[in-house]
């Protein structure tokens, strides 16, 4: 029977050569058959004997083969939709991040609120960003923007606002609005307090949130693959946890 796929070209990374890629003594396999869901076959230029009029074959140009990796804790859906809205998982300093936001703001003057995320903690001084930085790139309509380990958010004046959060709002039990009762709430808040706020966004209501799950989740899934991750074990609003191959 012939294989559906063959790579070849590469080392491959078996068991039995975890000594390095090419094994022990430089007799490592270099060609992997797959066919159906199954790999039928590890090698070397022997497994070439599979490959039929219908093989596709994968030239690894010298690459390493190994594993699919399975990561046992994401959140595909939410991922994804941040990956599709204002995305700040490639700003390195505070002004990057603004003028990230700004940029996104000024492209999409449709959106009723401005989400996305993935700000990092370390370009900001103290972790804690706040709303007057946000005030100041998008003073006319709510942010809400989680920051990169989804522990905490970042919110403007107006988001504050829609979520009945002022100066005499106490900390919850399950997290802490930034700043102190009687002060000035400074736009940055930690666990619980973040669904406070998200909850008044419409991109992160469950409703609409589940209904736009389909494209999300094929964002993260391709995310997922061009770094070598093959299935995921995922919670999401509610969801059950679930082992999903990708």
């Amino acid at each position: 029977m012939h294989a559906d796929l063959l790579f070849t070209g590469g080392p491959v990374l078996t068991p039995e050569n975890h000594a390095g890629p090419g094994g022990p003594e430089g007799r490592g396999a270099t060609a992997v058959a797959v066919t159906g869901d199954r790999i039928t076959a590890v090698g070397n230029s022997e497994v070439h004997d599979l490959v039929g009029p219908k093989t596709e074959v994968v030239d690894l140009a010298g690459r390493l083969l190994l594993p699919g990796f399975q990561d046992a804790h994401v959140h595909p859906v939410p991922a994804g939709l941040e990956l599709s809205q204002c995305d700040l998982t490639g700003a390195k300093t505070a002004e990057e991040t603004l003028a990230a936001v700004r940029a996104y703001a000024d492209a999409h003057p449709e959106r009723e609120w401005i989400t996305g995320g993935g700000w990092s903690m370390e370009a900001f001084a103290g972790g804690t960003p706040t709303k007057e930085l946000l005030d100041a790139v998008v003073p006319d309509r709510p942010v809400y923007l989680p920051n990169r380990d989804h522990h905490g958010a970042w919110v403007n004046s107006r988001a504050l606002e829609l979520a009945g959060v002022t100066r005499d709002t106490p900390d919850p039990a399950d997290g802490r609005l930034s700043g102190t009762p009687r002060a000035s709430r400074t736009g940055c808040s930690r666990k619980g307090p973040c669904t406070t706020s998200a909850g008044t966004s419409p991109g992160h209501r469950r409703g609409p949130a589940r209904r736009a799950a389909a494209c999300p989740a094929g964002a993260a899934r391709a995310r997922h693959h061009r770094s070598g991750r093959t299935r995921w074990s995922a919670r999401s609003w509610g969801w059950r946890t679930r082992r999903t191959p990708i």
